[in-house]
């Protein structure tokens, strides 16, 4: 790899354990690193909201301008124990842990443009670095980051994707969790005295939708539990699912049938239903004449790649920028195989993403 500064930092990155909620250690490097640049990045207070012990970390850059550059704090899995290998063409890990590419990778590659402008005096725009927590879990940090008003474009450096690919348009996902109340009974002795709350569960899961609904929505059930032994009449059954679409309002339709249909399979046995819902992120999509999209397409050019929009059925940071007004992308990184053992990243793919951030932040 011929950027020895972006595999440096990279390295010290993965060796640093930051799960969801626990990102402090992260955090303090990020803070020591800008500050050492002469910067004054600051934390903010988003902790009471995401239940991390550390806020979002935020650093302005000559004033901090009208977009921000992003790259979350937390793996989904530990990095305890990680032993990077550096292959012929690629970074990986041992195989017995995570690499913790997602996200170190895109922290390495915002870090070391701003180092490399700054210290080779190289005139760049105003604009802000962030960096969330809790992206992994509830995309909390970014739904509740607080930033400033005059942000209006956001570059999220995050995605599996190859560099020269970004993210437009994503699905959004609502989950919701059932709670399904029956009435117990001995299931020998008086069967017919009791409700059944999986009965229940059963009549209204075969009835209701998942799956790949059409080419823009799909619905899963990922949870379920209930009862207490096997001689009793079940009187409570839990059950939690989701549904993801490019549209809202189809996400809203398909969450609509599924209540409903619990509902009624509850009022046809004698039972009842709770049933709550909450938007874990929003879809956006992206118009191509927008300033974002114009922007991180001729980043992407002048690094000399090809610029190709993507569909994601995933959520990022990104979604949580859309969601509050600030018309985001998710740029390729090339981080591989997320959240496996067999995660990795491709040289190129690390250098030449590092040649796009240079690219949105300089004049």
């Amino acid at each position: 790899m011929k950027n020895k500064r972006l595999l440096e930092i990279f390295l010290e990155l993965v060796n640093i354990d930051s799960t969801s909620g626990n990102e402090k250690g992260v955090s303090l490097y990020i803070q020591s690193f800008l500050t050492n640049l002469g910067l004054s990045p600051y934390t903010d207070n988003s902790q009471s909201k995401t239940g991390s012990n550390s806020g979002n970390v935020i650093c302005k850059i000559r004033g901090g301008g009208d977009f921000l550059l992003s790259s979350h704090m937390d793996t989904a899995r530990s990095t305890i124990g990680v032993k990077p290998q550096l292959l012929n063409d690629r970074i990986t890990s041992d195989g017995n842990t995570v690499l913790g590419v997602d996200n170190r990778a895109g922290i390495a590659i915002i870090l070391t443009a701003l180092e490399y402008t700054l210290k080779n005096k190289i005139e760049i725009e105003p604009f802000t670095v962030v960096f969330p927590v809790c992206e992994e879990t509830t995309l909390f940090g970014s739904r509740y980051m607080e930033i400033d008003r005059e942000i209006k474009m956001g570059f999220v450096f995050d995605s599996y994707m190859n560099t020269g690919k970004f993210i437009a348009s994503s699905y959004g996902a609502a989950g919701y969790k059932v709670i399904i109340k029956g009435k117990a009974s001995h299931s020998g002795i008086a069967p017919e005295a009791g409700i059944n709350a999986i009965s229940i569960a059963i009549n209204a899961l075969s009835k209701i939708k998942t799956g790949r609904i059409d080419e823009n929505t799909n619905a899963n059930v990922g949870l379920l539990k209930g009862g207490s032994a096997v001689n009793v009449v079940p009187d409570n059954v839990e059950i939690e699912g989701e549904v993801r679409s490019v549209y809202k309002e189809k996400v809203l339709e398909v969450i609509e049938e599924t209540k409903e249909q619990f509902e009624k399979a509850a009022e046809e046995l004698g039972g009842s239903v709770e049933f709550v819902w909450v938007w874990d992120f929003m879809p956006f999509k992206l118009k191509d004449n927008s300033p974002v999209y114009r922007k991180v397409k001729n980043a992407i050019t002048k690094s000399g790649l090809t610029p190709e929009e993507k569909l994601s059925a995933g959520g990022s940071d990104a979604n949580s920028y859309n969601g509050n007004g600030i018309e985001a992308v998710n740029l390729g990184i090339g981080a591989q195989n997320p959240h496996s053992n067999d995660e990795f990243i491709l040289y190129e793919d690390f250098e030449n993403a590092f040649k796009i951030a240079i690219e949105l932040i300089k004049k």
